[in-house]
């Protein structure tokens, strides 16, 4: 079975030109953010601390909702399947770049980044309620797993007691 998963992964191709039109997407649409920022009339010249924890909260928060959670499927499933349990891109060219660029919490996490960075900075009264609330979401995400790693060592250390008996 291993063999048959390499062989998989050596005859697909990789659709580097549309990694590049995806790239150059992300650059343009930099481009005009920085257009649009420069007309506003109320600049935020900087972004706080607290803006940017938010910032970072938020994003891990909706880039795993959007690679990983259940209830996001139904927005990847044009670009990604599930074959023996494992999520891969679908099809060829740009359908499979967004099919990796989807499946990658980080890569998502490039673009949620970006967006809710234009957001804060375009829109920041609209924004900042949507930034808090996916905080809050991200701050108990990022609890959840610290306690599953916890609670993993802590059984281990139980099952460990157990196969040495007691001392």
């Amino acid at each position: 079975m291993p063999q048959q998963k390499n062989a998989e992964t050596r005859n697909e191709t990789r659709p580097y030109g549309y990694y590049v039109l995806l790239i150059a997407l992300y650059q343009a649409l930099y481009g005009l953010f920085l257009m649009g920022y420069r007309d506003k009339k109320h600049r935020l010249e900087s972004i706080s601390t607290l803006d940017l924890l938010t910032l970072g909260l938020a994003t891990l928060r909706v880039s795993k909702a959007l690679s990983e959670d259940e209830i996001m499927a139904v927005l990847r499933k044009p670009v990604i399947e599930v074959r023996d349990g494992e999520r891969r891109p679908k099809g060829q060219g740009l359908r499979r770049a967004l099919g990796k660029l989807v499946s990658c919490p980080t890569c998502t996490g490039t673009w949620v980044a970006a967006f809710f960075g234009y957001a804060l900075h375009l829109w920041p009264r609209e924004t900042r309620p949507l930034l808090a609330i996916m905080s809050a979401s991200g701050v108990e995400q990022f609890s959840d797993a610290v306690l599953s790693l916890v609670y993993a060592d802590r059984d281990l250390i139980r099952e460990r007691r157990k196969i040495k008996g007691p001392e």
